[in-house]
Formats: C-alpha cells, structure tokens, sequence
C-alpha cells in the first residue's frame, strides 16, 4: 500500500467480482474510500468483505446499469454518502458472440445497453458535481482490446467496446479544461468468470475440451500469460493518481502484447 489515492472518493461499477472486484479493492487499499456498485446486495457482499479485511472504506452502490433510473438514483446516492466524488471506474459489462444474421435485436440492445449506455449515463449523472467541486478527477472505462480489433460473430460486443472507446476520448476533450482526466483500460483476455463462461460455450459449441480450449485461447498474447485481474487494477491505480495527471484521451492495453496499437 502506498496511499496513491488516500483520501480520494470513488465508484467502482461492476464490481461484485471480476476486474471490478479486483479495482475496488486496490482503490481501498490505496487509501480511496469506494462505492462497489452491483446488482444487489447479496452480490456486492464478497468485495466489501474483501476490502473491509484489508483495512479499507467502502460501502453498496447497488443497481440495475441497464435500467436508466436505477442508474441515476445509485450516482445520486453514491455521491451523497461520499461527500463528493473524484474517481469513477466504468467497469460494469456482458460478453456475447454470434453471428450478425442469427442475432436478434435484443441481444444486440442488451449488450449496447450495459456496455455503452450505462457508461454514458453514470458519466452524465457524475461530472456535474465532479466539475461543481473545481478539484479535477478522473474517469476510467474498461474498454476491451475487442475495442481496437475486427472479430468474426463478436460484431455486437465489438461495436459497444469502439463505441466505449470513441466515448472516452470524446469526453476527454470536452472536460480536459476542468481538470478531469478521462481514460480508457483495454484488457485482453484476463482470468475473470467471464471469460471462462465464453470459452465453456465455445467448447459446448465444438465438443472440444474446456481445458484446453481455455489454455490455448487465454494465452494468445505475445507472452503466452495468463493475466490476473490485478494487473488491470494496477493500471487503474496509476490512472487515478496523481502520477497520470496529464494522461488524458488514451486507451491504455493490458493484454501481454495481444493487440499492440
């Protein structure tokens, strides 16, 4: 711990498990206290009781990110019991492939809903009070290297994650002059539940074997790493303090030289 961020008010979205999980807790440890956005209590349980055992502050910001009001009300809520808000971390997000002509309109909606929308609704409803306070702050999107990349049947998933990533910089240009940094996170294939459950249904679909389905595709990266979550934390820890304080309108890959642009 080294209290990059002591003293620092901050929203984790997804955070019940995963990369959110693994940014909440680093936040705490480094001195920010952190609203761990989930879906409900029962979810947000685990990362608090992490976070709580190391030390740090934290409390549920708990909400549907797909339901607009829901979204609004726990900005509001957030912001009240921090007293302020300084660092918000877009992390909440779904998975989904398939081909474009089987693909019906709601799964195209519900993957533009969590993945893009929501990230342009909790930024809508931050940013007055963050401008408000004259004190800076940053803005972090988990974006993807899905975002950078053109995949065959993940035509839904990789358009949210470009449209994420035109978001961030776009945003980055309008609140540079207050201060506010806005940057984006792009992992590649990091070790998270979501990834298993692509690959489970890819080896469904094929009738090869998980394990080693898994293997091979996580470690198609220039270092044949299998990358942990922290590792993303660690990036966001660094965007977040003040060591990144002109760091701003960048998309910052995480992913052991998977995509090197």
């Amino acid at each position: 711990m080294t209290n990059q961020l002591q003293g620092a008010r901050a929203l984790v979205t997804g955070a019940a498990s995963g990369i959110g999980r693994a940014i909440a807790v680093a936040f705490a440890r480094e001195g920010a206290t952190v609203a761990v956005h989930a879906r409900d209590e029962r979810r947000a349980a685990e990362t608090l009781g992490e976070i709580a055992k190391a030390g740090g502050k934290a409390f549920p910001a708990i909400a549907d990110i797909a339901d607009s009001g829901q979204v609004k009300r726990m900005c509001e809520a957030a912001i009240d019991r921090l007293g302020g808000m300084d660092i918000v971390v877009n992390n909440a997000g779904i998975a989904d492939f398939g081909r474009v002509v089987d693909m019906d309109e709601a799964q195209w909606d519900r993957i533009m809903t969590v993945n893009l929308k929501a990230p342009f609704l909790v930024a809508k409803h931050v940013l007055p009070r963050m401008i408000e306070q004259k004190r800076g702050g940053s803005i972090i999107f988990v974006a993807s290297t899905n975002g950078k990349t053109a995949d065959a049947e993940w035509s839904a998933y990789n358009s949210s994650k470009h449209g994420l990533l035109g978001l961030s910089k776009c945003l980055a240009a309008e609140v540079g002059r207050e201060q506010i940094r806005v940057n984006a996170i792009c992992p590649g294939w990091i070790e998270t539940d979501m990834a298993k459950d692509c690959f489970r249904t890819i080896a469904e679909q094929t009738g090869k074997p998980f394990e080693e389905l898994y293997d091979d595709g996580m470690r198609t990266n220039m270092m044949r790493a299998l990358i942990p979550t922290e590792d993303v934390a660690n990036m966001a820890v660094y965007l977040a303090s003040e060591r990144a304080r002109f760091i701003t309108g960048q998309s910052m890959n995480v992913d052991a030289g998977l995509c090197y642009w």
